[in-house]
């Protein structure tokens, strides 16, 4: 008899276990009043790119988010900010605040975690709020260098090994000679330096420019040629970064043409002859030169690399000693 029961009541059992889980777990109950999410896109960056850093608030219709402010590390620049319409997910209101950051350097970047404030209505009084935060996740982008990407390794062949050949007599007067050759050009660059050096110091010595001279000579004979305009835009900046590169390189003493704008930006970053503007600004120059000689990428509109040059060398110009006045 007890077990007749307990079947007749098993399938009223299972109906109120199933209605329980329901309850228990419908969509939208469980989920937080505010959320937030980050991302960056897109995937893959080089030096110069412009990344988008998106930091999504996801939030019940009460709630007020307001848009954080962002204070992207020196390695990017912050070019520009906005916000995308309003969407709605699960009964929530889902809002996108986006800024736009151009990189300046290679390796991984970090943006660090990012305090999110919101207005919320207030449980204990009726038609007031109260002021929340909520931290929105760090979030990490890798740059590749532009060197790097342009290098091809298809194709190479290790090298043959050497075969030793035994040379003949005659090779060795042809050594003999090339050596006689080599004499008598060094007897003839001697004698010829020296006849110059003997007219020079006979002459009014003409005075040497300074790499802010030469720098403002070479940029003005660069904008006479006028090679944008007709389209050669790489033989441009090709030059112009070889004008910038030999001015630091006269002005700070170090092979600033001999080196990539990696090697240059972490020589900067233990160097106290220039401020932190400066370097920024250095760093900027050589990085948009890089990408349309490199990369060909596209001129920054109403962007002037000469200009820019100008402006740095007349703020890292050394000031001249103040003469006293009798």
């Amino acid at each position: 008899m007890k077990k007749a029961m307990s079947l007749t009541h098993f399938p009223v059992f299972l109906f109120a276990l199933i209605f329980l889980i329901i309850q228990f777990n419908k969509p939208g109950e469980t989920s937080n009043p505010v959320s937030v999410t980050t991302r960056v896109s897109p995937n893959d960056f080089t030096l110069g790119d412009i990344a988008t850093y998106i930091i999504s608030v996801q939030h019940d219709p009460d709630i007020q988010p307001t848009a954080p402010e962002v204070i992207p590390p020196k390695e990017l620049e912050f070019v520009d900010k906005g916000k995308s319409p309003p969407k709605e997910s699960n009964g929530q209101t889902v809002q996108e605040y986006w800024y736009k950051l151009r990189i300046d350097d290679i390796g991984t970047l970090t943006l660090p975690p990012l305090p999110v404030s919101f207005d919320a209505p207030d449980q204990k009084q009726t038609g007031k709020t109260i002021q929340g935060t909520i931290m929105a996740p760090e979030v990490s982008l890798e740059v590749q260098s532009l060197v790097k990407i342009q290098g091809d390794t298809k194709g190479i062949r290790d090298i043959k090994p050497l075969q030793e050949i035994s040379p003949p007599w005659f090779h060795y007067l042809w050594m003999a000679l090339g050596v006689l050759a080599l004499l008598a050009l060094f007897y003839f660059i001697w004698h010829k330096w020296k006849s110059r050096s003997i007219k020079h110091a006979n002459s009014p010595a003409i005075p040497t420019l300074t790499p802010e001279q030469l720098a403002y000579k070479e940029l003005e004979a660069l904008r006479v040629k006028g090679w944008i305009q007709i389209g050669r835009t790489q033989d441009h900046f090709f030059e112009l970064s070889e004008i910038f590169r030999r001015y630091l390189e006269n002005r700070f003493q170090f092979p600033a043409r001999e080196w990539t704008t990696e090697e240059i930006t972490a020589h900067f970053k233990h160097f106290h002859g220039l401020n932190e503007n400066l370097k920024h600004q250095a760093r900027s120059i050589l990085t948009q030169t890089d990408r349309i000689k490199f990369a060909k990428a596209e001129l920054a509109e109403g962007r002037d690399e000469i200009k820019s040059i100008i402006n740095f060398i007349r703020e890292a110009c050394p000031t001249k000693p103040v003469s006293k006045q009798s």
